[in-house]
């Protein structure tokens, strides 16, 4: 380290050198003033201070964390998803209730066949089985309105004592009702479950 000091610098670094012995330890400590009123040292110091200081001055980083990487590709993503999620005519329903990607990736909820068939409009309900032809009629049982997800959530007088628990639990919860399905979904999701988890649509 001696031998890269400027010449001239030489004398006055050893000069300001110690050694410190340390008492049972096989070591000595060097000590030493580095910058010992070295004027190329001093102007570094400056110029480092003043750039802290320096509100406006551009800052450039030659090293990203990893982190901030992954976080950054994952909201590249979720936009791309949502821009696609909002351009498509696919999932009309499924949209209703989950207008937002994110809202939905972050449920981590067990996925039922009932609740699967609730969100999407699909599977076993009566209104969806009619439309491709699989049977005759779309009424629902009550004979009230065709078979869909509103129907079952809001209308459905089989489904009453459910509708009513439902209703209850939400309004204790701090809710309303009427709900709309983005609200149940994304709040009170449990409770929705449950409520979708009761119906037997081999008899509905």
């Amino acid at each position: 380290m001696v031998g890269d000091l400027p010449r001239g610098s030489k004398n006055a670094f050893q000069s300001s050198t110690q050694t410190i012995q340390i008492p049972f330890t096989a070591f000595n400590m060097l000590i030493h003033n580095t910058h010992n009123n070295n004027n190329g040292n001093e102007l570094a110091d400056q110029l480092a201070k003043e750039a802290a200081c320096d509100c406006e001055l551009y800052i450039t980083y030659n090293k990203y964390p990893k982190s901030a990487v992954i976080s950054e590709l994952k909201e590249l993503g979720l936009q791309k998803l949502q821009s696609e999620w909002d351009s498509s005519n696919r999932g009309a329903l499924t949209g209703t209730v989950f207008p937002k990607v994110k809202d939905r990736l972050a449920k981590k909820q067990q996925m039922s066949l009932n609740l699967s068939t609730v969100i999407t409009g699909h599977g076993k309900l009566r209104a969806y089985l009619h439309r491709f032809k699989i049977i005759e009629d779309p009424m629902c049982p009550c004979e009230m309105n065709p078979q869909t997800t509103d129907h079952v959530i809001r209308e459905c007088t089989l489904l009453s004592k459910q509708t009513q628990i439902l209703q209850r639990s939400i309004i204790t919860a701090g809710g309303r009702w009427p709900i709309s399905k983005t609200e149940l979904a994304n709040k009170y999701m449990n409770l929705f479950q449950k409520f979708v988890n009761s119906i037997n649509f081999k008899t509905l």
